[in-house]
């Protein structure tokens, strides 16, 4: 399996204090995206951290120019083959370090996608995140494969976006 870290790397293990900071600070659209697919009535950082936490999986944290997180993200396997990810950031995290952001999250997706039991790695994201769809596409070259309407705790809809193993 593919190693969280490279050395001389902003790219670093996840710790439990990382997603507890980036969740404190998380940017607007992101706490909207948890709140309507954890189904919770409300926000808590305690509780969102601990979950990412507990995600099972690969978890990595990208380290901003001040050393502090700047995101998490990482993904899990959801059934045989099939690995969902997620990520959660600052507002300054994705400003400040969007290109180490963008090849740490390339590098996993690329990384799952290359071992022999891996056939589909997804991510979903709010409709109304249109920047995030951008990204998916065009940075990690997933294609939106469909809409879950009203799939949200309040009917949002949610785009489904995924990249399959060639072959």
């Amino acid at each position: 399996m593919i190693s969280p870290s490279r050395p001389g790397s902003n790219v670093i293990p996840c710790t439990l204090l990382h997603l507890l900071y980036l969740c404190e600070r998380m940017r607007e659209d992101e706490r909207a995206q948890y709140m309507a697919l954890s189904g919770a009535s409300e926000f808590s950082p305690e509780t969102a951290a601990v979950g990412f936490f507990n995600t099972p999986g690969l978890k990595f944290t990208v380290l901003g120019p001040d050393n502090y997180p700047a995101a998490s993200g990482g993904a899990e396997q959801i059934g045989p083959g099939v690995w969902q990810t997620w990520m959660v950031g600052s507002p300054d995290g994705w400003t400040k370090t969007w290109r180490s952001l963008t090849k740490a999250a390339s590098w996993l997706v690329n990384g799952l996608l290359e071992q022999d039991d891996v056939r589909r790695v997804q991510a979903t994201c709010l409709c109304a995140r249109s920047a995030a769809a951008k990204w998916f596409e065009r940075s990690l070259g997933m294609q939106l494969e469909g809409i879950w309407r009203k799939y949200g705790r309040n009917g949002e809809d949610i785009a489904m976006f995924a990249r399959v193993a060639e072959g």
